[in-house]
């Protein structure tokens, strides 16, 4: 009997050593018995710490507005796995992911994939079996060891450089951007949206000749009072619509994007009016979501510092007469503590929930983060979401708000629940 969609995904689970294995011998073993490894369409590339997943939308929405077949490949997902490929912005069928899995399974023969890495060769399957017009890939970790770095970019774009995953990539900025910078090709356009980029950055496009293209040098912004922005570069003004997603960091995320396209455009020509329909169009599940209303729930997936500060901005520039309440968790290998007190000006009662897996932090220790700045911080931990969710509405009132962040895996388990609630919202 064909294994489903879930039972492929338990199975691939326990079919490497380790969860993440940084390298591209294997994937690429089986990419060339596949006969994957020279794609006919061309492929964008997204690396970065943060906004990938925006970015990688924005691509989508603005390609398929003027009418390419679009593909994309990400993670993590949030509800089901099929979010991370998608079709014309539309999430790939179980059966066409199944079929994918059989034939990898099928050429591997005794190599030893990643579930990343099955994944990375299945959107690549569908890609090509769907005739896309253009591929866009996030980078699941680094960049120049990660899977989807195997194919040759038409495009490479960095969104900014964090600390994060410190036990694959260190803790030093100037260190990630060469991994992030791993991505580049020879002769390639390559922009970077980092407002204070690593050196390592340029130093890198300069050594293999890529031609690289930074934001506030090359190109940059401004946001308008009337509801636009207008971005500027390379002797071009352009003034449009602010993209349909919150936050104003997206914004840096759209400038980057639209420098991009400028660079591809004998590639993949885009007019105005597509680049104006595809930033009116976007969304993007889990963040800075609003999910429901009276009182307000807002679910972001902030799991980094860099993330943290994108969050608190907002939570300023929104300020609310109730309280601030949030629903918090955080894997332990993060940087609970930066987070936290990144985030604890604006919060005045934290309800906590343990994760499951063994890189979940224990509830006690995330109390202990969170009463260090400040002892007298109300925290009430719960020993799942839907008792946290019960005890949250039974407590607040309608000018409060909740903040729903830490992990995706807690705006994961808060969607499960109040699905029905988060339907018809995707800004």
């Amino acid at each position: 009997m064909k294994k489903t969609l879930a039972e492929w995904l338990s199975w691939q689970e326990t079919l490497h050593l380790s969860e993440i294995d940084l390298g591209l011998d294997r994937i690429r073993e089986v990419a060339k018995k596949l006969d994957l490894l020279s794609p006919t369409f061309p492929i964008i590339t997204v690396a970065g710490t943060n906004g990938k997943g925006s970015t990688v939308a924005l691509f989508e929405s603005i390609l398929n507005a003027q009418g390419y077949k679009t593909g994309s490949y990400t993670s993590p997902h949030l509800i089901d796995y099929n979010e991370r490929i998608k079709l014309n912005t539309i999430n790939a069928k179980d059966d066409l992911i199944v079929e994918a899995f059989e034939e990898i399974n099928k050429a591997r023969g005794n190599t030893s994939l990643t579930y990343f890495e099955f994944g990375t060769l299945a959107a690549m399957i569908i890609f090509y079996q769907q005739k896309v017009d253009v591929a866009i890939l996030e980078v699941g970790l680094g960049g120049r060891l990660d899977a989807s770095n195997l194919w040759d970019t038409s495009l490479a774009i960095i969104t900014n450089i964090g600390i994060d995953h410190v036990d694959w990539l260190g803790d030093d900025r100037e260190v990630i951007a060469v991994e992030k910078a791993g991505i580049m090709r020879k002769g390639i356009p390559a922009v970077c949206g980092d407002l204070d980029p690593p050196d390592n950055i340029a130093n890198e496009a300069q050594r293999i000749s890529a031609n690289l293209y930074q934001i506030n040098h090359h190109f940059s912004y401004q946001e308008n009072n009337d509801e636009t922005w207008t971005w500027k570069g390379f002797s071009k003004n352009h003034t449009l619509p602010l993209p349909a997603l919150a936050g104003k960091f997206q914004l840096n995320n759209a400038a980057t994007v639209l420098a991009g396209l400028q660079l591809i455009n004998s590639l993949l020509p885009t007019t105005q009016n597509s680049i104006k329909q595809g930033l009116k169009k976007i969304s993007l599940t889990g963040r800075l979501q609003t999910i429901q209303h009276n009182p307000e729930w807002l679910i972001d997936v902030a799991h980094n510092p860099h993330a943290a500060k994108q969050l608190s901005k907002h939570l300023q520039a929104q300020p609310i007469k109730g309280k601030n309440i949030a629903l918090f968790s955080m894997l332990k290998d993060k940087d609970i503590q930066q987070v936290v007190d990144i985030m604890d000006q604006h919060i005045d009662e934290w309800h906590i929930v343990e994760l499951e897996g063994s890189r979940s932090s224990q509830l006690s220790e995330l109390k202990e983060l969170i009463n260090k700045q400040n002892p007298d911080k109300a925290v009430v931990a719960h020993q799942s979401f839907s008792d946290a969710i019960k005890s949250i509405k039974t407590s607040s009132n309608l000018q409060d708000r909740v903040v729903a962040f830490g992990s995706f895996l807690v705006v994961s388990e808060l969607i499960k629940l109040m699905r029905p609630s988060a339907r018809g919202n995707s800004k």
